[in-house]
């Protein structure tokens, strides 16, 4: 604990708690800066009156505060603090920072205790309880306080299990839940598609004459393998850690948007395109609204399977699926084309030659161009990769090309 020399630890801690009471009496509030992480759930009905909870839930704050100050080392110059609650399970994390060092310091019973309290009041606020509550306090008495109702996902340590969010859900129901918390709940059973249920679905499917939809939504699969491919290379080449990238048969894509997708190819001319679309309305309307989840898989052949699906359906967050076998584009019942912008840029030659010239510079677009069209005849050369980096001279040409050649694009 940061004790000014002259204080004991007891003086100290007084100090810091007259200080907060201070800032409040004098007009400044006692929390110098407070967010909502997201804004409050849609539809979000509150308890009693507003202001006065509002109130209480700030001033169980400062014991908080107070309480984990004194857990802190010598000469600490701020500390931030995590809780994830829900009714049945806690996660507190706290952090002290002293200069350029920090530490975690364990978070006593008591403390968490009071937490519980002031999630307790902070409930019967229009947005409902928080998901976490993010306490960041400097030595000086200020302190930033935000009440995350789970705008983005949670960090892997303070996420807590499906059934701890469920059991929180039953105490105060919500009319709204973020979609990517709801699919978290629903887990694998909501998507999943193991080999046994794939064959079942499959099975089911024909007994009751239920098709699958040819579509059109997505190129040809060897033209889109080759804009993958060639869009993969230029990225690796330039040394982005973004773009889509090839993997030993199949192309993976994580956008910056928290949408993405898969394209696996497999023998015999087929390949599986799957994804989600962060924020998808199809989604959320099953989720939020009462709908059924998009009929994804309907008339999917048994070989479409978790193994080759975009992990997304693990969690319930899968948008889009389109098999191709026969020689075209098949899906499920739900029309998904606008769940399309989960896919890197290979929906037209152009769109994707583009996309390569903003990471290889203006000048370079014949030679993009070009190795899209020997990417497509399975005709790429080190020479005709090595060219679209001529503004790039300390490209990694090797990587870029070692991309088309585990995509099968290489001459031999």
């Amino acid at each position: 604990m940061s004790t000014p020399s002259g204080y004991s630890e007891r003086d100290f801690m007084a100090d810091l708690g007259e200080r907060l009471r201070e800032r409040e009496a004098e007009g400044e509030p006692l929390i110098a800066g407070f967010t909502v992480v997201d804004e409050p759930p849609e539809g979000a009905d509150g308890f009693g009156d507003e202001e006065a909870t509002t109130a209480e839930a700030s001033r169980l704050l400062e014991p908080i505060v107070t309480e984990l100050a004194a857990l802190g080392p010598a000469r600490w110059q701020r500390f931030e603090a995590v809780f994830a609650f829900t009714v049945t399970a806690e996660v507190a994390q706290l952090r002290f920072f002293v200069d350029e060092q920090s530490g975690l310091v364990p978070v006593p019973k008591a403390i968490a205790a009071v937490v519980r309290q002031q999630r307790l009041v902070a409930a019967e606020m229009p947005a409902g309880p928080w998901w976490r509550l993010l306490l960041s306090v400097t030595e000086g008495g200020e302190m930033t306080v935000d009440y995350d109702y789970g705008d983005d996902p949670f960090p892997d340590d303070q996420i807590l299990a499906p059934e701890d969010y469920l059991a929180d859900l039953d105490t105060f129901p919500r009319n709204w839940v973020p979609v990517w918390l709801a699919g978290y709940i629903a887990g694998p059973d909501a998507q999943g598609r193991s080999p046994r249920r794939a064959a079942a679905q499959a099975s089911a499917d024909r007994a009751v004459g239920r098709g699958s939809v040819t579509s059109q939504d997505v190129a040809p699969l060897t033209e889109v393998w080759a804009r993958w491919a060639a869009l993969s290379a230029v990225h690796v080449g330039v040394g982005s850690e973004w773009g889509p990238r090839i993997k030993p048969g199949y192309g993976w894509f994580e956008g910056n948007e928290r949408s993405g997708s898969t394209l696996y190819v497999l023998p015999g001319d087929r390949a599986v395109l799957s994804g989600g679309r962060w924020g998808s309305a199809l989604l959320d309307a099953a989720y939020n609204g009462g709908e059924d989840l998009p009929a994804l898989y309907a008339g999917a052949p048994a070989w479409v399977t978790d193994g080759v699906l975009n992990t997304r359906n693990r969690n319930g967050l899968l948008s889009f699926c389109y098999w191709w076998m026969g020689g075209q584009w098949h899906r499920g019942g739900t029309d998904t084309h606008d769940e399309l912008v989960a896919l890197p840029a290979v929906g037209t030659a152009d769109e994707t030659v583009d996309a390569m010239v903003a990471e290889t510079g203006a000048q370079t677009a014949a030679q993009c161009r070009a190795l899209l069209a020997a990417a497509a005849e399975r005709s790429t050369t080190y020479d005709a990769v090595a060219a679209v980096f001529a503004e790039h001279p300390d490209a990694d040409i090797d990587a870029a090309v070692n991309q088309l050649d585990v995509a099968g694009l290489m001459a031999r």
